[in-house]
C-alpha cells in the first residue's frame, strides 16, 4: 500500500536536500535533482511553511550558533544586460545569516567582493528601474558559488532585465467587481473632535476579495473640488487605524486607506498589486471623481513599507513623494539583526523572518523587501522612526536616507525619541507623536498637485 507524504514531510525532506547542497558542494545537486523527482518538481519551489521547517531544524543543529568561518575568499563576476555590461547595478551576497556582502558593478559590468567566508552562495543582482535577479540552473534551482580561502571564485553572468509592471485588467472597475459596501460618519479625538465620512469599498484580484479599500473624507459644505489625496497602506486592519486616517481627513485630505489581505501572507508582491489597483481606482474616479488623475502622497510603515516599495516600483507619476515610518530599508541587515537577537520580534511574527528562506540561497524574497538597493527610483520621501524602535532598528533608516542622498533623491527626516513604532493617535498620544502628525500633513502638503 502506498503512503502519502505529509506537507511537513515534504518540506522537511526538501529543507535538508538544500541544506546538503549548501553544505557539501556540487555533488549533492544530483541528490538535490533526484529528490526533486522524486517529489515533483513544483514542489521544490521554497514554500514559506517548509523555509520555517527549515529554520527550526537548523536552529535545534546549533547552525546558527556557528560563527562565522574566519577563512575568506573572493568573487568577482559581470553584470548584463542585452549581452551588454551593465553600469551601477548593486550585486548581493548573503551569509546564511542574512549579512550581506554587495559590490558595484562598474563602467564594464564587472564586480568583486572580497573578505567573504568560505562556503556556497546564490548570487543576485538588483539596479533601479530592473527587475531584480540571481543565479540559477535550468530547473530554477540556486547555482552555488563557492568561495574557497584566499582564492578569487569565478561567477557566471548576471543578467539583468527591465522592470515592467503586469498591466492592469480593463475596464478596472469591472475587472475588480468593485463594490461600495457601506458609508457612515465616523469621529476621533485628535485633533479636537475631528469628524470624517467613510466609505467601505471591496474589489476581487486574482480571486481573493480585499474588503478593507477605505475613503475618507472631511465633513464640509464647501468641499474642495481638487481635494489632495493620500494614500495609507496601513500594516494590519485598516479599521484599526481609523483614528489615523480620522485625523488626516478632518486637515482637509483624502484619505484612501488600505490594509494587507491575509490570504497574500508573505507574497510581497501580491500585496503591492492589491495597493496598485486600489490607486488606480482611486485614480480613475471610481470612490470619488474629484480624486481622478491626481497624484498621492503615499504612507506606510513597517511591514506596509516593504508594500510601497514594490508598489513604487510599477509605478511612473501616480505618487508624487511618500513616507515611510518605523520601516524597512534592508532586509539582510533586518534578517542578521533577528538571528543576532538585537531585535524583539512580537510572538505572533516569530517566524516571519524565517519564512522566506535561507538568504544564503534565495536572496530575491530578501531583495525585494529592500528599497535601499532601488533608491534612486523612489521619489521624495520622509522617513521617521524612533530610536527607540526594537522591532525594526533605527539603523533601517539611517541606511535609506544614506542611499537617498547618494542617489540625489529629496529626503526630510524625523527621528525622535519614543516608544511608538508607527503612529499613534489615541488617549496616550505623546508629544513626539503629535510632531509626527504634523510633519506628514506638512510633507504632504509640499508636494500635493
Amino acid at each position: 500500500m502506498q503512503k502519502r507524504l505529509s506537507k511537513a514531510s515534504f518540506n522537511t525532506i526538501r529543507r535538508t536536500l538544500l541544506t546538503g547542497v549548501a553544505r557539501s558542494g556540487r555533488k549533492y545537486q544530483v541528490w538535490l535533482l533526484l529528490g526533486c523527482l522524486l517529489l515533483g518538481l513544483s514542489a521544490c519551489t521554497p514554500t514559506p511553511q517548509g523555509n520555517v521547517i527549515g529554520y527550526v531544524i537548523a536552529k535545534q543543529l546549533g547552525r546558527f550558533d556557528t560563527p562565522p568561518s574566519t577563512a575568506r575568499g573572493s568573487v568577482q563576476g559581470m553584470v548584463l544586460h542585452e549581452g551588454k555590461p551593465l553600469a551601477g547595478a548593486t550585486v548581493v551576497l548573503a551569509e546564511r545569516n542574512g549579512r550581506p556582502h554587495t559590490a558595484q558593478s562598474d563602467a564594464q559590468g564587472r564586480y568583486r567582493m572580497d573578505s567573504v567566508p568560505r562556503g556556497q552562495y546564490a548570487l543576485a543582482a538588483i539596479a533601479p528601474y530592473f527587475t531584480e535577479t540571481r543565479l540559477q540552473d535550468k530547473l530554477g534551482l540556486p547555482l552555488l558559488v563557492t568561495i574557497a580561502p584566499g582564492a578569487i571564485a569565478e561567477a557566471p553572468p548576471l543578467v539583468l532585465q527591465r522592470h515592467h509592471a503586469v498591466p492592469l485588467p480593463a475596464p478596472l472597475v469591472a475587472a475588480t467587481q468593485f463594490t461600495l459596501t457601506a458609508t457612515s460618519v465616523v469621529t476621533a479625538a485628535f485633533p479636537m473632535s475631528s469628524t470624517a465620512q467613510v466609505q467601505a469599498f471591496q474589489f476581487v484580484n486574482a480571486g481573493v476579495v480585499i474588503s478593507t479599500l477605505r475613503l475618507y473624507l472631511p465633513i464640509s459644505n464647501a468641499l474642495e473640488p481638487d481635494l489632495p489625496t493620500l494614500f495609507l497602506v496601513y500594516p494590519n486592519l485598516v479599521d484599526a487605524w481609523q483614528s489615523v486616517s480620522v485625523a488626516f481627513a478632518a486637515e482637509g485630505f483624502a484619505v484612501v486607506a488600505i490594509s494587507p489581505s491575509a490570504a497574500r501572507a508573505l507574497n510581497i508582491d501580491a500585496h503591492a498589486r492589491d495597493a496598485r489597483i486600489a490607486l488606480a481606482l482611486t485614480q480613475q474616479g471610481a470612490l470619488d471623481p474629484r480624486l481622478r488623475d491626481r497624484p498621492a502622497v503615499a504612507l506606510g510603515g513597517s511591514f506596509s513599507s516593504a508594500i510601497l516599495h514594490r508598489l513604487l516600483r510599477d509605478l511612473d507619476q501616480e505618487v508624487a513623494a511618500w513616507v515611510t515610518v518605523g520601516g524597512i530599508a534592508n532586509a539582510f541587515d533586518g534578517t542578521a539583526d533577528f538571528y543576532a537577537g538585537q531585535i524583539d520580534i512580537p510572538p505572533e511574527y516569530t517566524y516571519l523572518i524565517p519564512a522566506l528562506g535561507p538568504p544564503n540561497l534565495y536572496p530575491l524574497a530578501f531583495l525585494r523587501y529592500s528599497p535601499v538597493y532601488t533608491a534612486a527610483q523612489l521619489p521624495p520621501t520622509l522617513i521617521i522612526h524612533t530610536d527607540a524602535d526594537r522591532v525594526i532598528s533605527i539603523s533601517q533608516a539611517y541606511a535609506l536616507e544614506a542611499a537617498l542622498h547618494a542617489a540625489g533623491v529629496p529626503v526630510s527626516v524625523f527621528y525622535y525619541q519614543d516608544v511608538s513604532h508607527y503612529l499613534q493617535i489615541d488617549d496616550q498620544m505623546t508629544d513626539a507623536g503629535r510632531e509626527m502628525f504634523y510633519r506628514v500633513v506638512d510633507f504632504a502638503q509640499q508636494y500635493r498637485k
